[in-house]
């Protein structure tokens, strides 16, 4: 990686501008090796924070200017960047942060507005940047940014501007009202990219109003709005999924109605693949109750029919198997319903994966009771790296090639046997014809141990 590139700012004023230059003509180009690094049509390379850094700072200030900018630089990397928040969030620390605000400590982000703060000095465009910032946080960031976002909202109300109130009304304006609100005699519809918040309300329960709500989302998700959202659902009918434990919520209400039309199932098939994204949260479902987007209409399409099982092994491989854990409900219910065979087998065994440890119940015992599952388990053992999903094996290391899927195969006998300190005895009380299989799975994890 090439690491020859300018830093300082000072006595390069004039080579960054014309970085600037070339920014705003599109003939700035990005090193493949090292995204936070530029190079010009002159061959001058410059790193990215220096110049984004020296064009905040130039007098005098236009928020709007310098969004324009922002935006180049965040559309030139498809998006978004890592250290392009950093240096908007750096450049807020020393504008308001220090001027206006007392910290706790360094340790956390309590922020408490100095009693001797004159909020008439505040510069209203340095504002409106906290603003674009938190709403990129939102929008772009980690779900836990939107932490700070709401920060941001926060210090810019108690700073005396309106800004906040408008984006509550009316979003941020880059997305059209034709995407963001619906409204017929059966069904209303509003979201705000902003507060990733989307509001919906149903007159009257019928097949073409949910399609109507299922068109709208999908419209609304093709779009630049947030990936982490909220849905507020409400309508007279209030239908459960056939789970146990799980939360009651608009959300889930609004997919265990929809899910009655199986004209619909299609359409929210698509809205599931859409939603589904790792490291994505609807942000008004928390601690145990977390869930990815599309969680309750994959839920409710996977108890639907073998038609969804794909889909339904998609989600299981998607999710963030470390801060999320709803998807145990829907296993035995999903057991429940299909059973154990060839065909439901990898749905069962994505499930089982798709938590670091799934907690056992007395239906898969039961179904594993017999030869031909037995079998499945075994021929799944050893072939197990193939059941194991890429995202997983995408942070493993050499070693854990070696290790890690003996090591994820106990979890799986653990979910269905539980520990095992129990495991003799199982083999003990195995009828012969058994006794084989139990001996073969429920001993042979005992050589992964160390």
């Amino acid at each position: 990686m090439n690491r020859n590139y300018n830093i300082q700012i000072e006595g390069n004023e004039a080579l960054i501008e014309k970085f600037i230059e070339a920014i705003q003509q599109g003939t700035c180009k990005i090193i493949e090796d090292d995204p936070n690094q530029y190079i010009i049509p002159g061959g001058e390379t410059m790193l990215n924070y220096s110049i984004v850094e020296y064009f905040l700072n130039k007098e005098p200030f236009v928020a709007a200017r310098a969004i324009q900018f922002c935006e180049k630089i965040r559309m030139h990397h498809e998006l978004n960047i890592p250290g392009h928040n950093i240096i908007l969030e750096e450049w807020i620390e020393e504008r308001i942060h220090k001027v206006y605000y007392t910290r706790a400590s360094s340790y956390t982000n309590d922020y408490t507005l100095k009693p001797t703060a004159d909020i008439s000095t505040v510069n209203p465009e340095y504002l409106k940047l906290m603003c674009y910032v938190a709403i990129n946080l939102i929008k772009y960031g980690a779900s836990y940014e939107s932490v700070t976002a709401n920060r941001y909202f926060t210090m810019v109300k108690e700073l005396g501007s309106d800004e906040v109130e408008e984006l509550k009304k009316n979003g941020s304006g880059n997305l059209s009202k034709n995407i963001t609100e619906y409204k017929d005699q059966q069904v209303s519809c509003i979201a705000n990219d902003v507060f990733a918040t989307i509001k919906i309300k149903i007159k009257e329960e019928n097949e073409e109003s949910y399609r109507t709500i299922f068109e709208y989302l999908c419209n609304l998700l093709k779009s630049d709005f947030p990936k982490s959202y909220s849905i507020e659902f409400s309508g007279k009918t209030k239908n459960n999924l056939p789970i146990k434990g799980l939360p009651k919520s608009g959300v889930h209400y609004l997919f265990a109605n929809g899910v009655q039309y199986p004209r619909l199932h299609p359409l929210i098939a698509t809205y599931s693949i859409l939603a589904m994204k790792r490291w994505e949260w609807y942000n008004n479902m928390e601690d145990e109750n977390c869930a990815m987007p599309s969680t309750f209409a994959v839920f409710a399409l996977g108890l639907e029919s073998e038609e969804y099982f794909d889909l339904v092994i998609k989600y299981m491989q998607t999710v963030d198997e470390g801060h999320q854990s709803i998807q145990e409900k829907f296993t035995p219910a999903f057991v429940e319903k299909f059973g154990i065979n060839k065909k439901s087998f990898p749905v069962f065994i994505s499930c089982i994966l798709s938590m670091q440890e799934h907690k056992p119940f007395k239906v898969f015992a039961e179904q594993f009771n017999n030869p031909e599952n037995l079998e499945l388990l075994l021929a799944c053992k050893k072939n197990f790296l193939s059941f194991i999903s890429e995202e997983s094996k995408a942070d493993w290391n050499e070693e854990d090639f070696k290790t890690m899927p003996d090591y994820i195969w106990n979890y799986v006998l653990y979910s269905i046997w539980g520990p095992e300190e129990k495991y003799p005895a199982i083999i003990k009380k195995s009828p012969a014809a058994l006794k084989p299989f139990y001996q073969e799975l429920l001993t042979v994890h005992s050589e992964f141990e160390d």
